[in-house]
């Protein structure tokens, strides 16, 4: 099979180094698998039984330029430009066996030049696809451990016939079993269920950023493949394991597991937003969804432990928020305003998802009330500023500490239609407040 892997000027350049040298080249995982399930290649891995030192020295006066990364666990980074000028990147790892003790990376490393012994150091037998690159064409599919087989049935399974010998070793693998099959539709054997709920406590051991990514692409899971013939809904069903395996708290620490929301999160209405406006991204509407019920801040400290960026994790808050108050309808417009068009949308949105419509009424509402021309959705938007002010603030005979209230004393009046927002409405009204001041003390 000719596959776009060999429509890739680079990866044949490549494969010409190491066929000059004697040395075979395999593509490995995703970049195998991918193809087979009709699905785009992400990442392109590959191996061999080269030791670094060797694919270093190879690539010596090549078009391929080597950089050992961690020549412990055998990494080695390809680069290679091609002939359009573009910059290509493909890890190259020596076949080998892990030793663990603990936590998520191997504690010892034995380099082998044999696939059936690298092939077991890998989690799911989908991930344990090679193929031989050639500079002309892929070589069969190599599937030491049952690979193709649990893909044609729509399974997920480990590289050992007891699951437990895979995931004794590292805790990762429990959530990226849930992650595959959001993304790709393979339903966990009932061993593997088994396994997954027994070493479930080995996730208090893994990085929170190691978790977080795991978290993130199970949320997202539904817009990862959307062309992919799906038999169950791709986030719910990774929730649903999570769930159900006792992996929740080790993520969610402190946050309840809310297993009625999920299916929403499949059925979050597109942004109305204006075209100026920029909506909120897919993963904080999502996690204000799912963590609709708990405090904003709870839910902002949790996903900052986890290394979420703060963006994310400000946004996820100010939406839930939002929700809130839209929910016992005493959001207010000067609030709503501060919040922004696009936290609004995103709260509308996730009210609609969770059937709640009457809360998403009343936002709806508000959103009509804020997108009528001349209203400021901020002080910046304000037809007048603290220069324009000054004289008049000078005149009264007030002092500049009084300005900001009075800003913000204009722009509720615009904010709530009040007022128009024009220059001279607004100085006139201003003179108003500051003539009702008291006179300054001395």
């Amino acid at each position: 099979m000719k596959d776009a892997l060999m429509q890739a000027p680079w990866l044949r350049a490549m494969a010409r180094v190491f066929e000059a040298a004697e040395m075979p080249l395999y593509i490995v995982g995703g970049a195998v698998r991918n193809p087979l399930m009709g699905l785009p290649i992400s990442d392109v891995d590959i191996c061999g039984p080269a030791l670094p030192e060797q694919v270093c020295a190879l690539c010596e006066g090549t078009p391929v330029r080597a950089h050992l990364r961690a020549a412990h666990f055998g990494t080695v980074e390809l680069h290679i430009t091609d002939d359009n000028g573009q910059r290509h990147m493909a890890e190259y790892t020596t076949f080998r066996e892990d030793s663990y003790r603990c936590g998520h990376k191997p504690e010892a490393v034995r380099f082998t030049t044999q696939i059936s012994v690298d092939c077991l150091r890998r989690d799911f037998s989908v991930n344990a696809l090679y193929r031989r690159v050639y500079p002309d064409r892929l070589g069969d599919v190599i599937d030491p451990t049952g690979g193709l087989t649990h893909m044609q049935q729509g399974i997920l399974h480990t590289v050992t016939l007891d699951p437990d010998q895979v995931l004794k070793d590292d805790g990762l693998r429990i959530l990226r079993a849930a992650r595959f099959q959001a993304e790709m539709d393979l339903v966990p054997t009932p061993a593997l269920m088994d396994s997954l709920t027994r070493y479930a406590p080995l996730l208090g051991d893994i990085a929170p950023e190691r978790l977080r990514d795991e978290w993130q692409k199970v949320l997202l899971a539904d817009l990862r493949y959307p062309q992919l013939n799906r038999r169950s809904p791709a986030t719910q069903s990774g929730l649903a394991t999570i769930r159900r395996i006792g992996a929740w708290p080790y993520v969610m620490d402190g946050l309840a597991c809310e297993p009625d929301t999920a299916p929403c999160l499949l059925s979050i209405p597109a942004s109305a937003l204006p075209a100026a406006e920029e909506a909120i991204a897919p993963l904080p509407l999502r996690m204000a969804v799912l963590c609709a019920n708990h405090a904003p801040q709870q839910v902002e400290e949790r996903m900052l432990t986890l290394h979420f960026s703060n963006r994310d994790a400000a946004q996820t808050a100010a939406v839930i928020r939002l929700m809130s108050a839209l929910k016992a309808q005493t959001a207010t417009i000067e609030e709503t305003a501060l919040a922004g068009l696009p936290v609004l949308d995103a709260a509308i949105r996730g009210l609609n998802a969770l059937r709640l419509p009457d809360a998403a009424a009343y936002g709806t509402a508000l959103c009509q009330r804020l997108t009528q021309p001349g209203i400021p959705l901020s002080l910046r938007q304000l037809a007048v500023n603290g220069n324009d002010l000054m004289p008049l603030v000078h005149a009264a005979g007030q002092p500049a500490r009084c300005m900001g209230a009075l800003l913000n004393a204009l722009w509720q009046e615009a904010v709530n239609s009040r007022l128009p927002n024009q220059r001279e409405a607004l100085l006139a009204h201003a003179q108003k407040l500051l003539a009702s001041m008291p006179e300054p003390t001395a």
